[in-house]
């Protein structure tokens, strides 16, 4: 059997930027659609595993989604130290069905794409009614999207940004500005997002917290995206600890973590994103609750939103 090179359908960052709306429209529809797959134990979704090479490692997600979209496949990136044009995720996605190999996704920006569909789907379940103003801290690469899909799925009237670099923050109002309606603006500190945000994203690589819990107000909700481990959280542990919800797309990850940083008393309270999305859980009781998601990375979710993504803007994928 010659295996037909032809067929295989490949995706690169620039076919996900080229209609960006149109490409985080299809990440969130594919998000919700593994979300609903885990709530009905039709999600494989391990927690990731390391192979060791060095200076680096190669990191593993892998997972299968057979509820709907009947993608499985892993997602495969490494933690050099050299950044370079060349270093870059790669996803491959096979039909759960019957095995065929349908295409490669290479890049960095599914991978942001697909935590920021996840984040955004948390935001849209926890946030409380009439959340106005999104506070985000860190500028990077990943907060830009996370930010353009909080602004895509909750009708915020206001965006206040925040990083230590006064020129970082100068690029990235700039960028999002470029994507929105919403008026962006940046601020001059931590404290004056935080205390502004209905929602506040912490999107940083941080390792010591990145903000005092007592600048958030009454109702707020966090999503945190940055390292949870005992040594080195972005996220104060008090407001984990004092939050009257705890959220994660998967808890399973968070307990895999050598010294995850959550005491165990404030472990058992963490509720499944998917119990939310399924109506298994009410989420959010209070506008005065504060809530947070402990965003940990679902595995199983890249081969959904990769094949999703692959039939929408790779000319389709035969089922």
């Amino acid at each position: 059997m010659v295996f037909d090179e032809s067929r295989l359908r490949v995706l690169d960052d620039r076919d996900l930027e080229r209609e960006l709306a149109r490409t985080l429209e299809v990440a969130l529809a594919a998000a919700r659609e593994a979300l609903l797959a885990h709530a009905e134990a039709q999600l494989v979704a391990p927690p990731r595993f390391a192979l060791d090479a060095g200076r680096g490692r190669l990191v593993f997600t892998a997972g299968a989604e057979t509820r709907s979209s009947q993608a499985l496949g892993f997602r495969v990136y490494e933690t050099y130290p050299d950044r370079t044009p060349d270093h870059a995720q790669l996803v491959a996605v096979w039909d759960a069905r019957d095995g065929r190999l349908l295409g490669l996704v290479v890049g960095h920006l599914l991978g942001a794409l697909r935590t920021a569909a996840l984040n955004a789907v948390a935001l849209e379940r926890l946030a409380r009614p009439g959340a106005r103003v999104l506070g985000v801290l860190g500028t990077g690469f990943q907060a830009r999207f996370h930010a353009l899909a909080a602004l895509a799925v909750a009708p915020f009237e206001d965006v206040r940004i925040y990083s230590r670099r006064p020129e970082n923050r100068a690029d990235f109002v700039r960028w999002l500005a470029s994507h929105t309606q919403t008026p962006v603006e940046a601020v001059d500190s931590a404290e004056e997002a935080v205390h502004a945000a209905d929602v506040l994203l912490e999107v940083t690589s941080a390792r010591v917290p990145v903000f005092d819990p007592a600048w958030l107000k009454p109702g707020a909700h966090v999503n945190t995206v940055g390292p949870k481990l005992k040594g080195a959280h972005a996220l104060p542990l008090e407001a984990a600890c004092a939050a009257d919800l705890l959220v994660s797309d998967s808890p399973a990850q968070l307990e895999a973590y050598g010294s995850y940083f959550l005491p165990p008393e404030a472990r058992r309270r963490v509720v499944p994103l998917s119990a939310l999305v399924a109506g298994e859980h009410p989420g959010r009781r209070r506008a005065d609750e504060r809530t947070v998601f402990l965003s940990a990375g679902l595995a199983g979710t890249e081969p959904v939103v990769a094949r999703r993504l692959l039939e929408a803007l790779g000319g389709g994928v035969d089922g």
